[in-house]
């Protein structure tokens, strides 16, 4: 595994992603680096709270998962956000690992597609979106 990266700008780590409404179950900590680390597996990223450090979530491309998504932002998301064209946005998926013996569950990490992390590169300003019905498809290379 290579050093942690900035997603953001390779020559200035301190550069931080504004989340305006924080994230679910988090909506005080608004401030957060994303960073990365080219694995075997694919690129992972980080996300790290800016106010409180010991809270960081894990992120991946989704097509790690083979996936692509549709995504239609309402003119209040977009606004949010502040994006006029889809070149200015990185879709991310937030990684969860299943502990507890569960047996209908598979264990390991799985990636929450209903509520992608969008992010503003340009102007570092994310949101997750919550999807009642995600339209991903899946993508193939050959």
């Amino acid at each position: 595994m290579t050093e942690k990266t900035n997603i953001l700008s390779d020559s200035d780590a301190s550069k931080e992603v504004t989340f305006p409404r924080g994230l679910p179950g988090f909506e005080d900590l608004t401030r957060y680096r994303v960073l990365y680390s080219d694995t075997e597996s694919g690129r992972v990223y980080w996300m790290e709270s800016v106010e409180a450090p010991e809270i960081s979530f894990t992120l991946v491309d989704p097509r790690f998962y083979s996936l692509t998504y549709e995504l239609e932002l309402s003119d209040e998301e977009q606004a949010l956000i502040e994006v006029e064209t889809s070149d200015e946005v990185v879709v991310l998926l937030m990684l969860w690992k299943q502990d507890a013996p569960d047996p209908d569950a598979k264990p390991g990490l799985h990636a929450n597609i209903s509520a992608p992390i969008l992010i503003n590169v340009e102007k570092r300003i994310g949101m997750q979106k919550a999807i009642v019905s995600p339209k991903v498809g899946l993508s193939i290379s050959n």
